[in-house]
């Protein structure tokens, strides 16, 4: 008992901070977390009580086995049920009213809502972080009807990352052309590290067309540039 009770300390101590971020956007009393991958996330939910029951799936075997085994460490296996699943595909649209998927590239996390079943129901909250290609993320929800409520910028390591709050709405979302890259984010300190990643990616993929001619692609770009970095200056 001695041990599982340090491994969970030890564990809930190292939740990283990305996956703190996503605890914060919780506000229902269970969840289910695609591509759990550790079920660190859902692990933490429960023992903190923030939410009452939680579940987990992933595509890879291996990853349920070793979710099952961290949950089994800690005793929670009456509250968290960890199972297999290719995204959304073989889960039953009564389990969660709250769907997390972190971890996880845009266009990755696209393809998951995109094949969900059930995906057209305004009753579900998606919490979405993805590790890249947020930009993609953005216009798809955008053209599928879903609205950012929140989002949220957090830095963990070197690197960082946006995390949304998102639900089905049935409406077009009509958002001007900085959307993509800052999407609901606010200027704040927290976000001075990902929309300057932003510029740095935009500012990259100008100097690649230096020698190309498509002078009204570039001035957009400028402009696109110039806005971010306007945005940037209230984050400090």
């Amino acid at each position: 008992m001695k041990l599982v009770s340090y491994y969970s300390r030890f564990m809930l101590r190292n939740l990283k901070n990305r996956l703190l971020t996503c605890s914060y956007l919780v506000e229902s009393p269970n969840i289910l977390d695609v591509g759990t991958d550790h079920a660190k996330l859902p692990i933490y939910l429960v023992s903190r009580g923030i939410v009452s029951k939680a579940f987990a799936c992933d595509i890879n075997p291996y990853s349920v086995k070793r979710s099952i085994d961290n949950v089994n460490r800690h005793n929670l296996g009456q509250k968290i049920k960890v199972f297999l699943s290719d995204g959304l595909k073989n889960v039953d649209k009564n389990l969660s009213n709250t769907i997390v998927i972190a971890g996880l590239g845009g266009r990755t996390i696209s393809e998951i809502i995109r094949c969900c079943p059930w995906k057209i129901t305004e009753d579900k909250d998606f919490i979405l972080q993805p590790t890249k290609s947020e930009s993609y993320l953005r216009v798809f929800l955008e053209k599928n009807k879903f609205k950012i409520d929140r989002e949220l910028a957090v830095n963990d390591g070197k690197y960082s990352y946006s995390t949304m709050l998102v639900h089905f709405t049935g409406h077009e979302q009509k958002n001007d052309d900085l959307y993509p890259w800052v999407g609901k984010l606010s200027p704040c300190k927290e976000s001075y590290n990902y929309i300057s990643k932003q510029i740095r990616y935009i500012e990259k993929f100008l100097y690649g067309m230096k020698y190309k001619n498509n002078v009204q692609k570039k001035e957009k770009l400028e402009t696109l540039l110039n806005r971010l970095k306007k945005f940037l200056s209230f984050c400090k």
